[in-house]
């Protein structure tokens, strides 16, 4: 079926659309109108009047042979011809649906009946003196308003229009949104998240699915500029990720690049920068590599790589002018931790540092007025609240004048996209709660019984032991503003305070005898990092230049005493009598050292035994005689036995669980509690017996499982569990 029209130019209402370069003008403005739309204008315009049918405009969209959802692609082409339109289904203007049979033009065309056919609309013979008399006519009307609308302001009190965010997502924990993006038009959000990805208008909230196969999960990165197609990344392993072009009115996604992810489309769509996989695994907030390639796949060059301090370039974005790119650089494996923005030439692979802040998220987009945006941590340790801030730039390479602070608010900014005139600015907000749960055991500790929330608010609670009696359970929480150490009985629904300061308090264990509760003091002030394997499990905070504290309270809460002073100390435990051995460790440079300690005297005993890297989670058995330590790796499936008294370790195999995170000895010592996560944040709580065999005891997609405190009694477990949303919000105002 084929469109031929005779003049080219079709007017209907205040619009005029151009069959040959298929442009849509609105009272002589400029609209945006995708290939597909276009093609059912035109379709429906060839016979104004009269019934176009679905199965016509199938065959003229979509040939037999392209994979295709059609009735939702064709939905989705009908929704954004009315959106460009203005118009909606329930009061059609121009385009009037037949239930399962098609649609129909209704409006008149080139100043006729629907039913009169296309033609052009004739100019009107007017006498020169008529159109003289009517241009100075409208002058004068045009003079008026003008001095009216001068006076009028002039009238009114000079007024800051106020910055709000908008949410535009409203998704529940159990299926946060992973990844959006704003059409450079600022009409659309793509987003995606558990369930799929979906193209919502922005301005009326209407949203639909974007048809994919059924085996493609994808994470949405950018908008190609024909506004008809987005950058997606695929992730099909721990360790894989590939980068595909997706219609949004469906068809076959068309890959683009193999271990790739988190790219960005330059503003001219010529080409497109992406990041390569860091480590063994897919990090979707950072990468070992920046690289640059044509928009088509072609020609790929790398730009920027991670240097010799290990560090990891979150995702790039794009100059105005399409010569540089802008990332966040973070480091790792050094301590402390540090942050930059780093601009490059990628053409000549040329990188110069813009500014450092260890408070950076990996949240940067640069807009096109030449402005950098970006989003600042309201510190290093606490990650839930973050702020948006512009930088200006001179030559896209210099900072020009002082930061301006857009907005703050609750929740961590991940993610920054804008349209490409910079008025529409959207952000990826999320929130992490973390709680503590209580799990009854089943006789042959195989499973659990039940499972319920003890702690009700949403603070961050992080649960470490157990009073002696098996009857409350001890954790810290941010509740007050601060870590602090509580305790909770397990059938009250309010905690009470044992101790407070003005420090961050972590780590509340039982001394050998049951009698104190140990703790670790922290200052707030030491800008302290807790590395990506721990973060928001443990609370526990690393770093070499913070000298931290154990003090001792009594079980039931009391005045502090001293036990020791170290730098860096993040991890303290002791075992139940007779044993009396009580360790803690501390981060020295690339490595772990841990310490036998007196309890009482607070003096340390023997050498140290020294672990490799310094990303391990570890724990003491109740007798004391062996620690069981996890080297963090997402593929971590092997567990280290090593003993107190000799260097000696031995390897402990959980086949078929690769992701260990977390550990814990059983009550009796004769079992491991184990954290396990995969790639797709499924998570599990195991039971794993000494000679390597799993049973699950808790499974979760969400709320996350992250390990588990026995009682003394082995009959319960204080389980530390999470919850992430992450919405989109839109900024309004801020410029």
């Amino acid at each position: 079926m084929s469109v031929n029209f005779s003049p080219l130019i079709v007017r209907f209402g205040t619009f005029e659309l151009d069959l040959q370069t298929g442009e849509l003008r609105h009272a002589g403005k400029k609209v945006r109108l995708q290939e597909q739309p276009f093609q059912v204008l035109a379709a429906l315009l060839e016979h104004p009047g009269k019934i176009v049918t679905r199965e016509e405009l199938r065959s003229k969209l979509w040939p037999e042979d392209t994979f295709v959802d059609f009735d939702h692609s064709l939905n989705a082409a009908i929704k954004r011809l009315r959106d460009a339109l203005g118009e909606s289904a329930d009061a059609p203007v121009f385009i009037e649906t037949l239930a399962r049979r098609g649609y129909r033009f209704i409006a008149p065309v080139n100043d006729s009946a629907p039913s009169g056919g296309v033609q052009i609309a004739p100019l009107p013979e007017r006498s020169k003196s008529l159109l003289s008399t009517y241009r100075l006519s409208v002058g004068c009307i045009a003079l008026l308003m003008i001095a009216s609308l001068i006076w009028a302001v002039w009238r009114l009190p000079l007024r800051r229009t106020d910055i709000i965010e908008r949410k535009l997502t409203a998704n529940l924990s159990e299926n946060s949104v992973s990844s959006a993006a704003v059409s450079h038009d600022g009409i659309y959000l793509a987003y995606a998240d558990n369930t799929g990805v979906y193209l919502k208008l922005i301005r009326t909230g209407e949203t639909h699915r974007v048809p994919l196969p059924a085996d493609f999960t994808a994470r949405v990165d950018d908008w190609f500029p024909d506004g008809s197609h987005l950058l997606v990344t695929r992730q099909e392993q721990v360790e894989r990720a590939s980068l595909w072009s997706v219609s949004v009115f469906g068809g076959s996604p068309r890959p683009l690049a193999d271990d790739a992810f988190g790219g960005s489309v330059s503003p001219d769509g010529a080409h497109i920068a992406f990041r390569r996989v860091y480590g063994d695994s897919v990090n979707f907030d950072f990468g070992r590599e920046q690289w640059v390639m044509r928009s088509d796949g072609a020609e790929q060059i790398k730009v920027a790589t991670d240097k010799s301090d290990g560090s990891a370039l979150g995702a790039p974005t794009w100059s105005p002018d399409c010569k540089r790119i802008a990332y966040i650089r973070t480091t790792w494996w050094t301590l402390p931790l540090t942050s930059s923005v780093e601009v490059n030439d990628w053409q000549t692979a040329n990188a110069q540092t813009l500014f450092s802040d260890g408070r950076l998220t990996p949240a940067l987009h640069w807009l096109r007025d030449g402005r950098l945006i970006y989003a600042l941590s309201d510190s290093q340790y606490d990650r839930q609240d973050s702020s948006l801030w512009t930088v200006p730039l001179q030559q896209f390479e210099k900072i020009s004048g002082p930061p301006n602070r857009i907005t703050g608010g609750s929740g961590w900014i991940s993610h920054v996209a804008g349209s490409a005139d910079g008025r529409v600015v959207a952000i990826l907000r999320g929130r992490w709660s973390s709680f503590v749960s209580i799990g009854t055991l089943a006789a042959d500790g195989t499973h659990l019984l039940a499972n319920r929330r003890l702690t009700l608010d949403e603070n961050a609670n992080y649960p470490f032991s157990w009073t002696p009696d098996s009857k409350a359970v001890l954790f810290a929480s941010d509740r007050n503003g601060s870590l602090e150490i509580f305790k909770q009985p397990i059938d009250q629904p309010l905690a009470e305070s044992l101790a407070s300061s003005e420090e961050q308090l972590l780590q509340p264990r039982l001394t050998p005898d049951g009698s104190e509760i140990l703790y670790v003091s922290t200052p707030k002030s030491t800008n302290p990092e807790i590395p990506e394997g721990e973060v928001r499990v443990r609370a526990t905070v690393r770093n070499q230049l913070a000298a931290s504290s154990i003090l001792a309270i009594p079980k039931g809460g009391g005045t502090p005493r001293l036990v020791l002073k170290d730098v860096g100390i993040w991890n303290v435990q002791c075992a139940r009598l007779p044993s009396t051995i009580c360790l803690y460790s501390i981060t020295k440079g690339n490595t772990t050292e841990t310490f036998r300690f007196d309890v009482r005297s607070g003096t340390r005993t023997g050498p140290p035994q020294i672990d490799a890297p310094y990303f391990v989670n570890w724990s003491l058995s109740p007798d004391g005689s062996q620690r069981a330590i996890i080297v963090l790796s997402p593929k971590q499936e092997k567990i280290q036995l090593r003993p107190t008294s000799t260097g000696e370790t031995r390897d402990l195999v959980v086949k078929g669980w690769n992701g260990l995170r977390n550990i814990d000895w059983s009550a009796d010592g004769k079992s491991l509690l184990v954290g396990w996560h995969n790639y797709e944040w499924d998570s599990a709580l195991l039971k794993v017996t000494l000679d390597g065999r799993a049973s699950v005891l808790l499974h979760t997609p969400g709320p996350e499982v992250f390990y588990a405190i026995p009682s003394p009694d082995g009959r319960l477990l204080a389980i530390g569990e999470a919850t992430a949303t992450n919405n989109v919000w839109q900024i309004e105002n801020f410029r």
